[in-house]
């Protein structure tokens, strides 16, 4: 077994791997390797010249915690039913990890289909999304207060000015600029979905959708005000006839709850949709930028943090981490802890998916068994916030 960088050869057998494991129509498939997929991020396991396993490390941005981080979000984990179970993908894991590490990446990002599959190489749930189903004749109260376009790509700078716009109050999320825009067009008209623009007097949206049978589905509604959001819903409306459901991706914020006329009729769930890791856990600590006044809330203070990471070593063992002339130090040191946590919850708490007090109740861990001082710390350094993301590949 070999495993190493995919190269040119490669190429068709890792779109057969993934034809195999996915239910991807071919449109997108053929959008995904000729826009997307790059064989300098793409891993594989090779035996006997054939491909047995494979992954890519697609390149983005992420913003935490008002800083931009450059992850690797993994995608297309796949291998060949006769090799599942033997400790291939296993191998695949742990040389992307090191990968990862050895690049000078700070966190990573997965789209789990199980998520018993992953935690146990520490990534671990840090999104969600609220469902909306919706019963499409129940938006007829909204009006189209202006008209809607479908987008171009040469409507790239709209659509990421409305989203940088709508994603201030929200965190996590990839930054995206126009290229990614002109790309992300043509990845939704691979799929036969469509992008529409919506401008009027006050604010601004855009919605990106499918129509699958009788139902308008919504993967994204980003808007920068309450009366662009109804224009954008009166617009669903108007599909009243041909699609009887509609249902709705959103942020866990989102505000569309609150204006629907009859929630009685509205259904609304939670779903899981992606997970983070924690990939240098010293790196990221002294890239927090946090401001003046939380600074001096812990000026002098330290605490000895004990992280358990079977797959980084680097992340394994204890840190001091202290705050000294307005920064934060962390050294790793031969020490005892004043508390444990593994690379999951270290995790939970970077992506700000889950505060200290949650994360001491999931351990069980005794918070009596901190002192002021040390929950003063850990609630500076990780604040919750709400996260959202959408990408798919």
């Amino acid at each position: 077994m070999e495993i190493r960088y995919a190269i040119e050869k490669d190429r068709e057998q890792i779109i057969s791997l993934w034809d195999y494991c996915f239910e991807d129509q071919k449109e997108f498939v053929d959008y995904y390797f000729e826009n997307v997929y790059d064989e300098k991020n793409t891993l594989v396991v090779e035996e006997e010249n054939q491909v047995l396993s494979s992954l890519q490390m697609n390149k983005y941005k992420i913003r935490l915690r008002d800083d931009d981080y450059k992850v690797s979000y993994i995608v297309g984990v796949s291998s060949k039913p006769e090799i599942r179970g033997h400790g291939y993908m296993k191998n695949l894991m742990v040389r992307t990890l090191d990968e990862l590490y050895k690049n000078g990446e700070i966190v990573s990002i997965l789209m789990a289909i199980d998520y018993r599959l992953y935690r146990r190489y520490g990534f671990d749930h840090c999104y969600d999304q609220l469902e909306y189903s919706i019963r499409t004749e129940d938006l007829s109260r909204f009006k189209l207060t202006s008209r809607l376009k479908r987008a171009s790509i040469d409507d790239a700078k709209i659509l990421a000015d409305i989203y940088r716009e709508a994603m201030k109050s929200l965190n996590g999320y990839t930054v995206r600029d126009e290229e990614y825009f002109r790309r992300f067009i043509m990845e939704i008209e691979s799929e036969n979905g469509r992008v529409y623009i919506n401008e009027d007097n006050n604010s601004r949206s855009y919605i990106v959708y499918y129509i699958q049978g009788d139902t308008f589905f919504v993967r994204e509604l980003i808007y920068t005000g309450i009366s662009s959001l109804k224009c954008v819903l009166a617009y669903i409306y108007n599909h009243n006839t041909q699609c009887k459901n509609t249902v709705i991706n959103s942020p866990v914020d989102d505000k569309i709850r609150l204006v629907v006329e009859n929630l009685k009729t509205c259904e609304m769930k939670l779903v899981p949709f992606m997970a983070g890791r924690m990939i240098n856990f010293e790196k990221y600590l002294e890239t927090l930028n946090l401001d003046e006044e939380k600074i001096k809330k812990i000026e002098g203070k330290s605490i000895n943090i004990k992280v358990k990471d079977k797959y980084i070593k680097q992340n394994d063992g204890v840190f001091k981490i202290s705050i000294l002339d307005n920064k934060i130090n962390v050294e790793k040191v031969e020490q005892n802890c004043d508390i444990e946590l593994n690379i999951n919850s270290i995790a939970q708490l970077a992506f700000s998916y889950l505060n200290i007090d949650e994360i001491l109740m999931l351990n069980e861990i005794d918070e009596n068994s901190l002192s002021d001082d040390q929950k003063t710390i850990l609630n500076t350094l990780f604040e919750k916030e709400t996260n959202y993301i959408d990408e798919l590949v």
